[in-house]
This record gives C-alpha cells, structure tokens and sequence, in this order.
C-alpha cells in the first residue's frame, strides 16, 4: 500500500474516534437507557396497546402519511419537471424563487400564520369563501378537517425541498436522451416514462422512504396548526408521546408510546440502507 495512501487512512481513522465517542455518549447510551427505562415494566407497554386513545393516535399517523407522502411526491415530480423544462425563461425562474418561500420560511411562525389563516370566523380562507358565497369550513373544529389542514400544511412546507432534490437529479440526465429519443418519435410521456423516471426511481424512493421517517416524528405541523385539537383527536404517536412526557411528566408511558414505532421506523431505515449500498 502506498505511504500516501496509509498516512490517509491513519489519518481518517484518528480524526473519526471523536465522532465515534461522540456518537456512542449521545446516541448509543441514551438509547439503551430508553429501552432499559421503557421496558421496566411490559404491562405499561401492554396497556398502551389496548389504550384506545393510542389506537386513535396510530390510525392519524397512517392517514397522515398516507395523505401526505403521496401528494407531496406527485406533485414535487410534476412540479420538478415544470421547472427544468422552463428553466431558462423568466416564468420559470421567478416561479422557482416563489415555490421555495415555504420552505425556506420558519416552521413556527409559518404554522402559526396557517392557523391563523383557518380560523372560523376571521380566517383568510373562510373569508374568501365567504366572499364567493360559499359556506365556511370548521377548519378547526372538526376531526376530518383538522387532519387535513394538518396534511395540506405538512404538503405545503416540505414539498418545495423534496421537489428542489428531483429537480437536481432530472438535470443530472444528459439532454441528449431526450433529443435522440425525440427524433425517434417518442412523445412527452413516452419520454417521461423511459428516460426519466428509470434514471431517477432510486433517487425518488430514497427521497420518500427519507420523507416517511421524517414525517413519523412530526410534531410542529400538528400541534402548532391544531394542538392535537378537537379534543386531542388529531394527536399522532410523536405528540402523544411528548405529550406524555413534557406535559403529564409521565417518562416511562412517553418512552414505551415511542418505542411501540421503534420496529417500524427501523424497518424502514434497514430498507433505505439497501437502497444506497445498491450500485
């Protein structure tokens, strides 16, 4: 082995340790302490299975993902290709700074303006509903509608970033498919469908399978937005549990509520593993 080549790997062999401490004080301890703590008595964890209010926070994590993800993905892969296709155009380029404010905004303040904005009585929305002469939404005020202002907020906020990733990864692709594929014949969909989505599907399930993790441990979107309101109906596994925690100063129920998604979210990252170690 060459001496550079040596002195290198020595060298990012020392420089690691620190984050390798580092990682096993903060991360690994923490962790082990969790399950120790949470595991201390299984009949907590038993009775949080029969817990309807627990049941009811699981189904809201399902819908919320369920409702999110895929709006979220479709329209940052629509979107995506909205953008590079008029990239070079004023449109296109005033269109990109617009579509990325949500995102580069603030959660807290932005969350409380979508609150705001849903109110019953003084919110933007219902007020333009009102000016077209069409009835005003319990945004708020009523479970169907709250998860959904939940999801629009979530899709609104992170779509742009998502979207910003399939873009840099559609420009990756070499025009030059695309115009010998168009002397061939081949139509805009059919372009779309055998270029473009083969070069990208790893990026893109990367990208939801990233997304999904993330949006299991949401917790501004739903409690700044509906505050797990009406009636704490709207409360998903991540503010159930810190909920328990913070609020109730219950640490062992609070640990035992997030461990209970442990095997999933873990099933999820082994899955997202495989993807990058894929050539």
């Amino acid at each position: 082995m060459p001496f550079v080549k040596r002195v290198a790997i020595t060298f990012g062999t020392v420089s690691s340790i620190p984050l390798i401490f580092f990682f096993i004080f903060f991360m690994i301890i923490p962790l082990i302490n969790s399950f120790s703590l949470g595991l201390s008595d299984v009949n907590i964890l038993l009775d949080l299975f029969r817990s309807t209010i627990y049941i009811n926070a699981f189904r809201n994590l399902l819908i919320f993902l369920l409702g999110a993800i895929p709006i979220k993905f479709v329209g940052a892969l629509f979107i995506s290709g909205f953008l590079l296709y008029y990239r070079r155009s004023i449109i296109g380029k005033v269109a990109s700074a617009l579509y990325l404010v949500p995102w580069a905004l603030p959660t807290v303040p932005a969350a409380l303006a979508f609150r705001w904005s849903l109110d019953y009585d003084y919110g933007l929305f219902n007020k333009i509903l009102t000016d077209l002469g069409l009835p005003r939404i319990p945004w708020l005020l009523k479970y169907e509608w709250a998860m959904l202002s939940i999801i629009l907020f979530h899709v609104w906020k992170w779509m742009p970033m998502w979207t910003l990733l399939l873009y840099a990864g559609r420009q990756s692709i070499p025009e030059e498919f695309y115009e010998a594929a168009e002397i061939d014949g081949a139509s805009l969909f059919q372009r779309f469908c055998h270029i473009t989505l083969p070069l990208i599907i790893k990026l893109y399930a990367i990208c939801v399978l990233l997304s999904t993790i993330w949006s299991i441990g949401e917790f501004e979107a739903i409690w700044l937005v509906t505050m797990a309101g009406p009636a704490g109906s709207t409360h998903t596994i991540t503010t159930l549990g810190i909920q328990q925690v913070f609020q109730y100063a219950n640490l062992i129920k609070g640990i035992n509520i997030f461990l209970s998604i442990l095997p999933f979210v873990s099933a999820l990252m082994l899955f997202l593993m495989i993807l990058f170690g894929r050539r």
